[in-house]
């Protein structure tokens, strides 16, 4: 690979990672914002239930050890 194609797959790459950032950021925001619109002092518990409706309604079975490792890790 030479140098040109590499630092292109670099910028690539770069530009690919603040998108996603942006995105969990917009995410992020706005499931505060609902959060306490609904209940400011929402429990885990309910957070839970709701997340665990979601990913049965629009992600399906196939997500689900990827969410909860994924979790995990990000908790640690």
């Amino acid at each position: 690979m030479n140098l040109k194609t590499s630092k292109e797959l670099k910028e690539v790459n770069d530009t690919i990672n603040h998108i996603n950032l942006r995105k969990q950021m917009i995410l992020t925001r706005t499931l505060v914002s609902a959060i306490n619109e609904v209940d400011e002092n929402l429990t885990h518990r309910e957070l839970a239930n709701s997340i665990a409706f979601i990913l049965y309604e629009y992600y399906g079975r196939k997500d689900y050890n990827s969410f909860i490792n994924l979790l995990k890790d990000k908790l640690k």
